[in-house]
């Protein structure tokens, strides 16, 4: 056969190859963008069939951006976050094969912590163990194991994983949304908040822990303000605890800065509105965290937080990251993390700085900072007058802010990082702002014209 023959005959098999890997996630998002206009559960919202339509769309085209961005930029496939996990799970959905037995006992962590699944599965993995471990949760495993899952109907397709990632992290966004929209009586803000700021957008899109983290944490708020009301259910309670059950497993971080906040937010609601009692529940928080820690060292939050400090120091050092910035040390005791918590607020807050955008992936995030410095002060131009509920909610979305941006701060000295940590108080800290202001006072230039109204009309 000719060279050219070859050729053609490589060319058309590369086709071929191209055309069954499109389909399967072409068919996956067809499938599930034609469910948001026929499921309950997002007719029970307050926005239109288009406009989830649209956030979601716009969610799987972030994702594939992710997918690119990796590809491009990370030659090591096994360091990229996006493609490791993804990878790893390949491991054990090939058990379901030769091995249903073990597929299943590593699926749910059962009877798997032997030598025999540690040489057949898991010393074959690259991110099974984490280059550190602080000694509590392993959230690297149930992501892998999540995947392990999805392979049963992605075939090992990357892109419908990504698809099936993407919607779970949508679906949460919207059960968030609509907490916000009942306490706001805003369908925009809600929009915006959830659906549009782009650094949440983009990480919670993909195969990333982040599109399982604020697909629990949407679920989790969304079943908890349900208990405020009349009608809850028992499957509020169950939603609860086991959305709890991830949050404490992806990131505990994350998990102990909401439960003060939002439970003080229940109390307050259902029993008294007080600055006296807002200081009394965390100071009580605050002492059950010191009296876990005495009990068990293994739970102390402070040195929590300076072990993970630690970790993260060194793992700049040991790669030598491009973002990386000098961080104060701390050291084992309260008033280190005390003194050093302003400073971690205002690191996660301002950053990244001008001086620190030297990659394409700050940009959003450092366009973000400014939109937020721009509508604290039109906040304060404009400022509205606050009912009880209203402050209410923004006490909890500040607190909720403020105390996941100090744990932030104070352990991790990569800019990089902050910018994708963060993003699981973005939405709150949006919403917060917002609510601040009187939008009847805005000039009507920005209110009142065709694409305002267009806007209210396609939400």
């Amino acid at each position: 056969m000719s060279n050219q023959g070859n050729s053609d005959a490589k060319s058309r098999t590369f086709t071929s190859m191209s055309i069954m890997e499109f389909i399967p996630p072409v068919l996956w998002f067809i499938g599930l963008f034609w469910s948001i206009s026929k499921l309950d559960f997002f007719k029970s919202g307050p926005f239109s069939s288009q406009s989830l339509q649209l956030a979601f769309a716009i969610r799987v085209a972030m994702g594939f951006l992710l997918f690119l961005i990796y590809s491009l930029h990370y030659p090591v496939r096994q360091d990229a976050d996006t493609f490791k996990y993804f990878d790893d799970s390949k491991h054990i959905y090939d058990a379901f094969w030769s091995n249903p037995l073990d597929y299943f006992k590593m699926l749910f962590g059962v009877d798997c912590n032997s030598e025999y699944f540690d040489s057949h599965y898991f010393n074959k993995m690259s991110n099974w163990v984490r280059s550190y471990d602080n000694g509590l949760f392993n959230d690297n495993r149930l992501v892998i194991r999540i995947n392990a899952f999805l392979r049963l109907f992605s075939f090992g397709n990357y892109h419908v994983h990504s698809i099936i990632l993407s919607y779970l992290a949508f679906m949460g966004s919207f059960a968030l949304a609509k907490v916000f929209n009942e306490v706001s009586k805003s369908k925009v803000l809600s929009y915006i908040a959830v659906f549009l700021v782009p650094s949440v957008v983009f990480w919670s899109s993909g195969i990333l822990k982040e599109a399982i983290l604020l697909s629990a944490m949407g679920f989790f708020v969304f079943h908890f303000y349900q208990l405020f009301g009349a009608n809850k259910r028992y499957r509020n309670y169950v939603m609860v605890f086991f959305m709890s059950c991830i949050l404490i497993v992806m990131k505990l971080y994350v998990f102990i800065a909401l439960i003060p906040a939002i439970v003080i937010w229940f109390t307050v609601k259902k029993w008294k509105r007080s600055w006296w009692v807002y200081l009394g529940m965390y100071a009580s928080f605050l002492a059950l965290g010191t009296l876990i820690g005495e009990l068990n060292p293994r739970f102390d939050f402070v040195n929590l937080i300076v072990d993970k400090q630690k970790q993260f120091i060194n793992l700049s050092n040991f790669y030598n990251v491009n973002s990386g910035f000098h961080l104060e040390t701390l050291t084992y005791d309260l008033w280190s993390v005390v003194k050093a918590s302003p400073q971690g607020l205002f690191n996660v807050l301002t950053k990244p700085w001008p001086s620190e955008v030297n990659n394409i992936l700050f940009v959003p995030a450092f366009i973000e900072n400014v939109i937020v410095i721009v509508l604290l002060l039109a906040a304060l131009v404009y400022r509205k007058a606050l009912d009880a509920n209203d402050w209410d909610f923004i006490a909890f979305c500040l607190s909720f802010c403020i105390l996941l941006f100090v744990v932030i701060g104070l352990t991790t000295p990569i800019t990089g990082a902050i910018v994708r940590y963060k993003i699981p108080a973005i939405p709150f800290l949006f919403m917060a702002v917002f609510m601040f202001m009187d939008h009847n006072k805005l000039p009507k230039a920005l209110i009142e014209n065709k694409l305002s109204r267009w806007i209210n009309t396609f939400l």
